[in-house]
C-alpha cells in the first residue's frame, strides 16, 4: 500500500533562529535571567540570615577595644622596665627587640620625644623575636632592671647602640661597662614569666613585631617619623584635657 505523499516534509526542520547572532542574542539573554533569579534567591537567604551570622570584619575588635581589654596588662605590671615622668599625664608603651635594626633607630626619637614632653612616661616590653641572642639580652636586661633598677637605661642604651646582632661577647661587653656582669647569667624565676606576658600581650594587640608603640588609642607600628609620634602624644594630651 503506498502512502500519499504531502507537501510538508515532516522530516525537515526549519531553523528557529535566521542566524547565528539571533542565537548568540537568545542564549546571552536566558542565561542573564538565569543569573538575575540566583541572585535574587541569595540576596533573599542573605537578608535571612542577617541577624544570625555576622560577616568577620564587623566583629574583629577595633584598636581602641583591644588596648582597653589588654589595659592592664598595659600600663600597671609592676615587672615593666620604664622611663620618663613619674607622674605622666600620657603615656606610651613601646615593644622593642635588641636585635631589631629598626628599634635601634628609633630609640634617639624617643628620646627627643621625651626631652620635648617631660610629662611622658614610656613603658619598655622586651620581647625577643629575633633569635637566642635576643631571648639572652632581654634576659639580662629584665634582671638588671629587677635587681638595679638604676642600672637598666645605662644598659639598654648600650645594647642598644651596638652596630650589629649581639652575640655573648658583646653582652659581657656591655655588663662590664656597666657594672651589672653579676646578673648576666643569674637565674631569675620571675624573668621567663614576664618576657612570656609581653609576647602575649603582643598576640592579644594583634601585633607582629617591633618596634611598635601603644599611644593614647592608637597602636603604632614600625618604624614611623618622629612628627608621626609627636601628633599622638598631642592628640591624647588634648583628649585628656577635654576629659578633665
Amino acid at each position: 500500500m503506498k502512502t500519499r505523499k504531502t507537501g510538508n516534509n515532516l522530516g525537515c526542520k526549519q531553523p528557529i533562529f535566521k542566524s547565528r547572532l539571533q542565537a548568540t542574542l537568545f542564549i546571552t539573554t536566558i542565561a542573564a535571567f538565569a543569573l538575575y533569579c540566583a541572585m535574587l534567591v541569595i540576596s533573599q537567604n542573605v537578608k535571612a540570615e542577617d541577624s544570625r551570622v555576622k560577616p568577620m570584619w564587623a566583629t574583629a575588635p577595633t584598636m581602641k577595644e583591644m588596648i582597653n581589654s589588654n589595659r592592664s596588662a598595659l600600663f600597671h605590671r609592676a615587672t615593666d622596665p620604664w622611663k620618663g615622668a613619674e607622674k605622666p599625664q600620657v603615656t606610651m608603651v613601646y615593644f622593642t627587640d635588641f636585635n631589631c635594626p629598626y628599634c635601634k633607630k628609633l630609640e634617639p626619637e624617643l628620646d627627643k620625644l621625651m626631652a620635648e614632653y617631660p610629662q611622658l612616661k614610656i613603658i619598655v616590653k622586651m620581647v625577643p623575636l629575633q633569635g637566642q641572642s635576643s631571648v639572652e639580652a632581654v634576659d639580662f636586661a629584665q634582671r638588671v632592671w629587677l635587681n638595679e633598677p638604676a642600672k637598666f637605661l645605662k644598659l639598654k642604651d648600650t645594647l642598644m647602640a651596638a652596630p650589629r646582632r649581639l652575640d655573648r661577647q658583646t653582652l659581657a661587653k656591655a655588663a662590664a661597662m656597666t657594672k651589672t656582669s653579676q646578673w648576666l647569667t643569674q637565674a631569675e624565676k620571675s624573668i621567663s614569666p614576664a618576657i612570656s606576658d609581653n609576647l602575649e600581650l603582643m598576640r592579644g594587640l594583634r601585633i607582629g613585631g617591633t618596634p611598635s608603640m601603644v599611644i593614647g588609642e592608637q597602636i603604632i607600628v614600625g618604624l614611623v617619623p618622629f612628627e608621626r609620634l609627636k601628633q599622638q602624644v598631642e592628640l591624647t594630651l588634648e583628649a585628656r584635657d577635654e576629659h578633665g
